[in-house]
């Protein structure tokens, strides 16, 4: 029986004679929370926070790999490898370096399938119908995948709402997040920022990720790594925890000390599996007295039977409606917007670093062309330094949200939009710093700004292509100066454009600085009369626009033309630059 009102629902044994089962427990009075999951008999229902819906299984998920065997650069990585775990086993994977460890997680969990082989999921497979287990599946990285710059509590609110339906009440969300925080132990730590944490905590906060949908199956690559003695034992013990509460637990580990926690160990060499039985057993089957010897006797331990007769046949499973995902764009902007509110000190840099510009540029110079050329090239650097660093740094958070659900263009659109936004506000501030204290640059605003907000766009879009084409974060950073620099010798502004050889005049026809430099120019000459003194004061300007030798003394200059050709180029760099990044995630999202 269930009673109560939105935001509060119990529910009730009413004498069931066999009892009913909520989470895997026996119970007789309980107050749900969102992903409640509630056997009566063979059927099973979870809680959406609204209702109870029908779903595939109940507590744990029984995992079956027959024959699993992959290739990589002509060394077999993972040799032929079955076994068989059972639901709400504990079960850890180790070996030594290279041994196929981290492999045969991702070829269990369907992150990196195999070549060949199967595996299945309480008999339905995993490779063929990824999408229908997707929910039931959980996965943890060695690397954070929830942001570092969030308090606990907001890391994994924005982490379930998106991987909750779009229905599912707020108010839901948030008891899931506060009773995920418990479980972890990190109560006194919920309004923390998880990059203060320390390793261990920071790592249970992304289990806790993994635990709002409360996932059947759990899988951890190195979990305890760079942990120490007493966080990893925590950690193990947690772990444990889980699987006593109805979570199929699988990680790959190289800590001895704590495998007695364990239901099975599976022990792999050189890709083939050697060992897979109970913790205990694993003394007298390596003639070892005590575990830390294991790795001494790995690598002459014989290879287990090869399994017998044909793998089973997977089952088709029983489809269920699919929960309307919820909007993700709207959070992914949402959880951009927190995190970088939730550091002051970065704001007021992201505030301060172009008005110090504007100052310093127009306490040296005065002059309009010199001054528009600053703000272009701090424009350049604020959209690529805004951006360079944000695909790569979240590179393991972006794959596991991708496994969820999580769309390729939502995710960079949302980066590509935030960053837009601020490098926007970054380049009229500048520019209005420099009209103040230069009392007027001159020149016509309209086109001044039009280029500062293009330029804005285009250089976001070129830093995120860097982000999303480099390996680390050093690269990325590394690579921004590489871009920038080509921008100011190419610009047009110097040397002229009219005065480059045709080489270099050429490249500079490619560069987005000499698109805004075009722009620019034209803002200088808009609504004047050409005179001989311009050639003087703006002789840069001159050069560019009089490349064809159009230029007439006495005429009123309103040619549109090199700034819209400007403005289209910058359109065609932030268009071209968004498909760069677009296909750099894509080639990167399973590592």
């Amino acid at each position: 029986m269930i009673s109560g009102s939105p935001g509060k629902w119990v529910i009730e044994d009413a004498g069931s004679r066999s009892g009913s089962y909520l989470n895997g427990r026996l119970f007789q009075r309980e107050e749900l929370v969102l992903g409640d999951i509630l056997k009566i008999g063979p059927f099973g229902f979870r809680f959406d926070g609204l209702r109870f819906v029908g779903t595939f299984g109940t507590t744990g998920a029984v995992l079956e790999a027959w024959e699993l065997s992959k290739t990589a650069g002509g060394t077999k990585i993972l040799d032929a490898v079955t076994l068989r775990i059972e639901a709400c086993q504990f079960v850890g994977v180790i070996g030594p370096s290279g041994a196929g460890k981290s492999t045969l997680l991702d070829a269990l969990c369907a992150l990196r399938p195999a070549d060949s082989g199967q595996v299945t999921v309480d008999g339905v497979d995993i490779y063929r119908h990824y999408e229908f287990l997707r929910d039931s599946l959980g996965y943890v990285p060695q690397d954070d995948i929830v942001p570092l710059e969030l308090p606990v509590e907001e890391a994994l609110y924005y982490s379930a709402r998106l991987r909750f339906p779009a229905e599912t009440p707020l108010a839901e969300i948030r008891k899931v997040v506060a009773r995920t925080i418990s479980q972890l132990g990190l109560t006194e730590r919920a309004g923390t920022r998880v990059g203060s944490l320390s390793g261990g905590q920071r790592k249970r906060v992304s289990v806790g990720a993994e635990l709002l949908g409360r996932p059947r199956l759990l899988f951890l690559d190195e979990p305890t790594s760079g942990l120490d003695p007493s966080a990893e034992f925590k950690l193990m013990e947690s772990l444990r925890l889980l699987a006593a509460g109805g979570c199929t637990v699988i990680c790959t580990t190289h800590v001895m000390e704590n495998v007695h926690l364990m239901d099975r160990l599976a022990v792999l060499s050189e890709g083939r599996l050697v060992f897979f039985d109970e913790p205990g057993s694993a003394r007298g089957a390596f003639g070892i007295e005590r575990m830390t010897q294991l790795y001494e006797r790995i690598p002459h331990a014989p290879r287990l039977p090869d399994a017998a007769g044909a793998p089973p046949k997977p089952r088709e499973p029983e489809q269920h409606p699919s929960p309307r995902r919820a909007p993700a764009l709207r959070i992914l902007l949402l959880r951009q917007w927190a995190i970088l509110r939730a550091d002051w000190k970065n704001l007021l840099l992201v505030l301060g670093q172009p008005a110090l510009i504007g100052l310093m540029v127009t306490w040296v110079t005065r002059d309009p062309a010199l001054i528009l050329f600053f703000a272009m090239i701090s424009t350049l650097w604020f959209g690529c330094g805004n951006a360079a660093q944000e695909i790569v740094k979240e590179l393991p958070m972006f794959r596991r949200e991708r496994l969820i659900g999580l769309g390729r263009h939502e995710y960079l659109l949302s980066k590509f939009l935030t960053l837009s936004r601020i490098t926007v506000v970054q380049s009229l501030l500048l520019y209005g710093v420099m009209q103040l204290c230069a009392s007027g640059i001159g020149g016509s605003p309209g086109w001044q700004i039009g280029a500062l907000v293009a330029t804005s766009l285009a250089s976001v879009g070129l830093g995120l292509a860097i982000s999303a084409l480099s390996r680390t974060i050093l690269q990325a950073v590394m690579l921004v100066p590489l871009v920038l620099i080509p921008q100011i010798l190419f610009s047009g502004f110097t040397p002229p454009a009219g005065d480059m050889k045709p080489g270099p005049y050429f490249v500079s026809r490619l560069m987005p600085s000499a698109s805004t430099q075009a722009v620019m120019d034209t803002s200088l000459f808009w609504g004047k009369k050409i005179t001989g003194s311009m050639r003087v004061d703006f002789p840069t300007a001159f050069s560019n626009l009089n490349h064809d030798k159009s230029l007439r003394n006495g005429q009123i200059y309103q040619n549109p033309r090199p700034a819209v050709e400007g403005l289209a180029a910058l359109l065609a760099w932030t268009i071209s630059t968004y498909v760069a990044a677009w296909f750099g995630i894509r080639g990167k999202e399973r590592g």
